[in-house]
């Protein structure tokens, strides 16, 4: 007589195992109620799921996760959904020692309570990784502090989160946006402005930023149709933001491009290490100590913006529209510090530009 063979029990065991892991898995992205978490698993695993005494069996599979492996799992009663605390030891990552300073860097680069992670979903992300340590590598992370950090500021403005969903929106969709904005020089009211959006950048000062090509703005001012706009995303005003149904072409419109040109004093220039901040960069050291540096930039206002933190160590020979907005900054501050022209050199400062 033949004996009955054993694999019954092996694989109910490992269906049992799976579903576990999947109830870990699900309770990793979201809290979630009973009928959500059973209905996951039976969609997972089909016949294989959870038998007719779900909510039995699913409470048995908590108990397992909490006695063998010490997860935290609770019961949120007013919400009625169930949350993953703690994995125990049911670690299912580790990392290297460099992994581990990585995340130590981006942990102190983006802080809880800043402005930027809130938006990019950052804060999120660290703590999900964290939850997934073995207990002793937790603690070895709250332990660490790295020493180097990205200096990204916090912005004392808020992007809205309906304007930030509503623009990625229509980038993933690579669509149309239109929206109410209240830029620098608009002083009383915002203007609508129609874009082509195709990204959004977080720079160091802490402010995210919308990088559009401009197709129709109203009432007009001095933009320039079809040029290359960074938006700050916290000047769209709030409710204003509205994806059209016009889809994007393939291929971004080449906005207008400017040959720029412009020379860096000797007391910048000398160590010859001038940074390249634009696309097609050329350096040429003088004689003297001096460097001309001619580029290809497509958004004048950001050029400027860059060359600013020259101050006086720098002159913009062209393109004429960028030496015109430079005009306009010079004798805006001379109006506001009260200064024509100084001979002393008093107020220089070219010793930490870089």
């Amino acid at each position: 007589m033949s004996k009955p063979r054993g694999g019954g029990i092996k694989r109910s065991s490992w269906l049992t195992f799976r579903r576990r892991l999947l109830l870990v898995r699900i309770l990793m992205r979201a809290p979630a109620s009973s009928a959500e978490l059973i209905a996951a698993i039976n969609r997972e695993l089909g016949s294989q799921g959870y038998p007719e005494a779900a909510l039995a069996a699913m409470k048995h599979d908590f108990d397992a996760l909490k006695g063998e492996y010490a997860c935290q799992i609770t019961y949120d009663r007013p919400h009625r959904r169930y949350i993953l605390r703690d994995l125990g030891e049911l670690a299912l990552l580790d990392l290297s020692d460099e992994s581990m300073e990585a995340l130590a860097f981006l942990e102190a680069s983006f802080p809880e309570g800043s402005g930027l992670p809130e938006h990019a979903n950052l804060r999120d992300l660290l703590e999900r990784i964290v939850l997934l340590l073995p207990p002793a590598r937790q603690r070895e992370h709250r332990q660490r502090r790295s020493a180097m950090r990205l200096g990204i500021g916090g912005s004392s403005s808020r992007i809205d989160p309906k304007v930030m969903s509503t623009v990625k929106r229509a980038i993933e969709q690579r669509r149309e946006l239109e929206f109410d904005y209240l830029s620098t020089f608009d002083l009383s009211e915002p203007r609508r402005h129609r874009v082509a959006p195709y990204g959004i950048t977080f720079r160091p000062e802490g402010h995210g930023y919308l990088d559009a090509t401009v197709l129709e703005v109203f009432p007009r001012g001095g933009e320039l149709i079809r040029s290359a706009i960074d938006y700050r995303l916290d000047r769209i005003v709030a409710g204003s933001a509205k994806i059209l149904a016009t889809v994007l072409p393939p291929l971004r419109p080449s906005p207008t491009s400017y040959q720029v040109r412009y020379t860096l004093v000797p007391q910048v220039a000398r160590r010859r290490d001038v940074a390249s901040y634009f696309p097609q960069t050329q350096i040429t050291y003088m004689d003297d100590g001096s460097a001309e540096i001619t580029a290809v930039v497509t958004n004048l206002w950001q050029a400027r913006q860059v060359l600013l933190r020259y101050g006086d160590a720098c002159q913009v020979h062209e393109p004429p529209e960028l030496v015109a907005l430079f005009r306009r900054t010079a004798t805006g501050l001379a109006r506001i510090y009260g200064v024509e022209e100084s001979t002393d050199g008093e107020g220089k400062d070219t010793e930490t530009r870089t």
